[in-house]
């Protein structure tokens, strides 16, 4: 898995507040991502509404998928199809390990286009 944002766009795009970059919940959504075998790409945001930032990360991504952490204590996955005002999942930062790591496996398996986890 690569965290080189001067890469080529294939991945996730992670967009992440300064405010979160020590967050537990980071490791947790990238431990989901990388058990469905997708890279991703972190890069640090201005500070945001994490659907803001899942939204232009999606637009970003030649995947079409973005996550967002925000400083907002939110985090969002969205889809390049999508409106902005309306990501495909999201959940707080203080949720539950087993929820942060299936967000990040289901932003994985929404490239994949298979089924996502409970």
């Amino acid at each position: 898995m690569t965290k080189d944002p001067t890469i080529d766009n294939v991945c996730i795009i992670i967009y992440i507040s300064p405010s979160a970059l020590k967050s537990n919940s980071l490791n947790e959504v990238l431990w989901g991502i990388e058990e469905e075998g997708i890279p991703y790409c972190i890069k640090e945001s201005s500070d945001a509404l994490a659907q803001v930032q899942s939204h232009q990360a999606s637009i970003d991504s030649v995947l079409g998928v973005g996550i967002g952490f925000g400083t907002d204590d939110r985090i969002t996955v969205h889809s390049s199809r999508l409106e902005k005002d309306h990501p495909l999942l999201k959940v707080r930062r203080d949720e539950p390990l087993y929820n942060l790591r299936n967000i990040g496996a289901n932003a994985a398996r929404l490239v994949k286009g298979i089924p996502f986890k409970l």
